[in-house]
Formats: C-alpha cells, sequence, structure tokens
C-alpha cells in the first residue's frame, strides 16, 4: 500500500499476473488530479477507470442507471474572454474523449438487464449539482450532458498529460436540482453497485483482450 496524505493506492496480483490497483483519490477535482499524478508517476498503468457516482443531467437517465463517459468537460471554467469555449481550460484540449481501446471495450459489453447503461458526455464541477439555478446554467451550456460529477475531467486532464487512457464509469445516484443531496444518500448505494458491476466487466474484458494481444505476439 501507498499512502501520500488522503490519497491510498492498494496492489492486488491476479491469478493471471494482472497487476489491478485500487486507488481511493477523495472528493473533488484536486483530490482527483493529486492522486491520478501519484498514480501515473509511480505505476504508469496501461489503463485507468474511474468510477463513482454522479447527478443525472438529461431527462434520458434515470436513478439506478450507469453512464459512462465518451466525452468529459469542465462544467466551471470560463476563459471566453480569451476566445476559448466555455469550459476550456486556457492552452488544455476543450474536451477529452475516450480512447479507441476504451470504445473498442465498450462494444463488447453485454446490456445490462434492471437498468440502463448509456454513453456521451459528462461534465465536471466543484459544485454538487443541487442549486436549481445552477443546474439550468449547465444544462443551458451543454444541453447533451447526461450527467454530472466532481472529479472525472480533472482526472481525464492528469491523464492524458501522463498518455494514458481513461474509462469513465458512474452510477447515477440523483437528479441534478433541488432535492439532489437527499435523493443521493437514498441511493448512493444502489448507484455505487451498477457502477461496480459495469467497472468489474470492462475490467474483465481489458483483462481478456490483453490475454489475446499476449498470445498474439508469441504466435
Amino acid at each position: 500500500m501507498i499512502q501520500r496524505g488522503k490519497a491510498c493506492i492498494h496492489s492486488y496480483i491476479s491469478k493471471d499476473q494482472v497487476q489491478l490497483l485500487l486507488v481511493e483519490t477523495g472528493i473533488g477535482k484536486v483530490n482527483a488530479a493529486a492522486t491520478t499524478s501519484l498514480l501515473c508517476e509511480v505505476f504508469s498503468p496501461d489503463l485507468i477507470i474511474n468510477t463513482g457516482t454522479a447527478g443525472a443531467l438529461s431527462d434520458k437517465v434515470a436513478i439506478g442507471d450507469v453512464v459512462i463517459g465518451r466525452t468529459l468537460m469542465f462544467s466551471d471554467v470560463d476563459a471566453t474572454g480569451f476566445a476559448y469555449a466555455y469550459g476550456q481550460v486556457p492552452q488544455m484540449p476543450r474536451q477529452y474523449t475516450l480512447s479507441l481501446e476504451g470504445c473498442s471495450l465498450l462494444q463488447k459489453l453485454a446490456s445490462p438487464s434492471k437498468y440502463q447503461r448509456h454513453e456521451g458526455l459528462m461534465v465536471t464541477s466543484d459544485s454538487f449539482m443541487s442549486d436549481p439555478k445552477a443546474v439550468q446554467q449547465v444544462r443551458k451550456q451543454f444541453p447533451t450532458a447526461l450527467c454530472s460529477d466532481m472529479e472525472s475531467t480533472a482526472l481525464a486532464q492528469v491523464a492524458a498529460f501522463y498518455e494514458i487512457p481513461v474509462i469513465n464509469i458512474r452510477g447515477i445516484s440523483d437528479i441534478a436540482g433541488q432535492h439532489a443531496a437527499v435523493v443521493f444518500e437514498e441511493h448512493l448505494h444502489l448507484a455505487a453497485y451498477h457502477a461496480f458491476e459495469q467497472t468489474q466487466a470492462v475490467l474483465t474484458k481489458f483483462c481478456e483482450t490483453s490475454d489475446e494481444r499476449r498470445l498474439n505476439e508469441r504466435a
């Protein structure tokens, strides 16, 4: 185990000698970025699977569903005065997209039977989306956004610096708006469990793909 402040990294070796690192980042963009930097510097992983919960922004997404981020953007960054797009950190990409490898893994996943899995735009903010005016502003700026969380885009920004692919998987714990905090507490465990199921499915497919790649290299 590696402990740096609140960042905690546990290392496990699977039966087929695949190293799995379980990392707890803490809440918010700074915690996510700092822990991801530590992870990339020390271990340089082949893939980062970021999982947790999020609040739904789209009417298409229900509590208990899972959203996988095809595109990630910040919803609370405004440098438009310098001709940057809304949500774009100056001198950084406007958005972060799922890698080709990640897209390929998603195509291999079976559809869940008890809830829906969505793929699309996920936005990140330092704020929990319980203020109706703030929610309305985010929906106006990002009309196709499926959900909002507090870590994913910051993590993706750091991973992009190290050229490490990321798959972001979020269980929906609440609907962004006035009663989001109460609903979040009620459905946190359900959302987390569904996110875990989809994370496990992606990890299984990734290991299978890695095994196939190694066999092809030996052939």
